[in-house]
């Protein structure tokens, strides 16, 4: 398996880093940027994942992302108030997800579920 080029995006974006790194270890590469050029980055087959968060989850963490990817590969897994899910985050990759929006508050429990589940997949 070759590394997970992620890139990470939005509010806390350090500490969406940290989470990828401490989840990803050297299984995973990642690049802190802006939303824009991180989704051009996906699209330009530069990164594999964008992760990105603001307050709420599903607004700006995924805007810009939405706009350039398609709404059909960007998904919402941590809302504000709102707890990640494990298995609805596995569903999501095996759909083909390729850019993940959460709440800043949930960065250290949805980060590394994200992070599992695309090296299982990239791993069967």
């Amino acid at each position: 398996m070759n590394m997970l080029r992620i890139v990470v995006a939005g509010l806390k974006k350090d500490q969406t880093e940290r989470a990828v790194k401490q989840a990803g270890g050297d299984k995973v590469t990642v690049t802190a940027t802006s939303d824009f050029d991180a989704a051009k980055k996906v699209k330009a087959g530069q990164a594999d994942y964008y992760l990105g968060a603001c307050n709420s989850g599903g607004g700006a963490a995924l805007s810009i992302a939405i706009g350039i990817l398609g709404y059909s590969n960007c998904s919402t897994v941590a809302k504000n108030g709102g707890k990640p899910d494990a298995q609805t985050i596995d569903k999501l990759v095996q759909d083909g997800k390729i850019a993940f929006g959460m709440s800043v508050e949930n960065i250290e429990t949805a980060t590394p579920m994200i992070i599992q589940s695309l090296l299982k997949k990239h791993t069967l």
